[in-house]
């Protein structure tokens, strides 16, 4: 069996809706793990969002923050931070339209606000609690990612109105900023040449609207039952749902593992 790169989004396609790694799930990793094929994460979360997820899976590698900070063979192999002049533009015309930010670096993330509801609610979704406010964090540190809060109908306030940005939705309320020229991609290109994989030898599961370039671009593009619709077109294989058991059924169906 020729052993491939295997990615996999963390939110949606691994986590069920509940946050859990569905039992099947476990159990495909293993068997892709023992079976000889190297197990990646490719996600948009933070490193330290991450870390959990390697934790119970035994996954060592991983791209995160949608292709902008990427780690293999327990090394940090590629960064491509957010320019600050570029964050305080944006920060300046969210400011305008009463829309608050949150900057994430490697290990931390901060709010430009003490509190606002639409953050609570979004990131309530992934389980985490309302970050501090920090004025001038984004000045002093790496940025990776920003996310914006806004309302869907408010999204022409920014698209196209910043050279060096990319605005990516991944809740109703909520965007990633990240760099203009990444992408989760682009991250996975720096990994498997660090791992030494060709394109052509990697397969990508994802389910949302970051995962579009990764789906596209990677050797085989599997999109999960439970994706948007707009991501299932770009797909060489669309499997069932995450709580269907969509992870055990499309690496049997690709021949990925044996019985």
């Amino acid at each position: 069996m020729e052993h491939k790169l295997i990615l996999f989004d963390i939110d949606g396609t691994l986590y069920d809706y509940d946050k859990n790694i569905p039992n099947s799930t476990m159990a495909a990793i293993k068997a892709l793990q023992t079976q000889g094929h190297t197990v990646a994460i490719a996600t948009g979360r933070a490193p330290f969002l991450v870390q959990p997820v390697l934790e119970e899976t035994g996954i060592k590698n991983y791209v995160s923050f949608n292709g902008q900070y990427v780690y293999a063979n327990d090394n940090v192999i590629y960064e491509n931070p957010l320019d600050t002049e570029s964050l305080k533009a944006l920060e300046h015309v969210a400011h305008g339209h009463d829309h608050p930010v949150v900057f994430l670096t490697h290990d931390d993330l901060v709010a430009n606000i003490d509190f606002h509801e639409y953050i609570k609610t979004s990131l309530d979704t992934m389980h985490m609690a309302h970050p501090r406010k920090a004025d001038t964090f984004y000045m002093q540190h790496k940025i990776y990612q920003a996310l914006i809060f806004h309302q869907q109908s408010e999204d022409g306030i920014y698209d196209g109105q910043f050279e060096h940005l990319k605005f990516i939705r991944w809740h109703e309320l909520s965007r990633d900023v990240v760099p203009a020229n990444g992408s989760k991609m682009r991250g996975i290109t720096h990994l498997a040449a660090s791992l030494g994989f060709n394109i052509e030898e990697t397969i990508a599961f994802g389910d949302g609207l970051n995962d579009i370039e990764m789906i596209q671009g990677a050797g085989i593009g599997v999109v999960m039952g439970n994706g948007v619709d707009e991501l299932k077109q770009y797909a060489d294989f669309v499997t069932k749902a995450v709580d269907e058991d969509g992870i055990m059924y499309a690496v049997k169906a690709l021949n990925l593992i044996e019985g």
